[in-house]
């Protein structure tokens, strides 16, 4: 009985890993997510090498190219209502990309990825799960513009739905992950760039 416990438990641990794993199989997508006169493409391709395949967004205005990222992918876009800034959000842990705001114009205002950044997880893998926000119903909301500030103890900043239900503000959220981050910067430089 002892063994077949062990051979019941080391078969789920084992699925586990395989299900963390990329796949090996060679294809190509391309996703379009449309906001008016910007268009943002999002690619994948592993017809070179599945366990290495090149992720990149484009973003263009009017046809346009303004902004390309490589090994950036997010599961959703989501535009201000005045269509000057766009927001995407990621609960995949590869290629690594969690949030990022940018301008239409393509100038990026902020990017974060899991590992530098950790947020609160609901549900993680080693290498594909980082369930962090609501997907399914994320409630992205840019806030309402106010002039001045007299009476407000700070600007209200971009919402949306945590994974626990909660409605949480994007950037507090950015800043305590990077805070509890995994790695600093500083550390992802001298690891992958420094002198040797």
């Amino acid at each position: 009985m002892f063994r077949f416990v062990i051979f019941v438990c080391g078969l789920f641990f084992s699925m586990h890993a395989f299900a963390d794993m990329p796949s090996t199989k060679r294809w190509k997508q391309e996703k379009t997510f449309s906001f008016g006169d910007v268009q943002i493409k999002q690619s994948f391709n592993s017809m070179k090498d599945p366990m290495d395949p090149e992720f990149k967004v484009r973003v263009y205005d009017k046809g346009r190219l303004v902004l390309q990222l490589n090994d950036a992918a997010f599961d959703a876009f989501f535009s201000s209502p005045d269509g000057g800034a766009f927001v995407g959000l990621s609960n995949s842990g590869w290629p690594g990309t969690a949030v990022i705001i940018f301008e239409r114009r393509g100038r990026i205002l902020l990017l974060a990825e899991h590992g530098l950044a950790r947020f609160d997880y609901c549900g993680e893998t080693a290498t594909f799960v980082k369930d962090w926000y609501d997907s399914k119903d994320p409630q992205v909301r840019f806030p309402p513009f106010k002039l001045g500030g007299e009476g407000r103890d700070r600007t209200p900043g971009i919402t949306l739905k945590s994974c626990h239900g909660e409605t949480i503000d994007l950037l507090d959220t950015v800043t305590k992950a990077t805070a509890n981050g995994e790695m600093t910067l500083r550390d992802e430089i001298n690891i992958h760039y420094g002198t040797r």
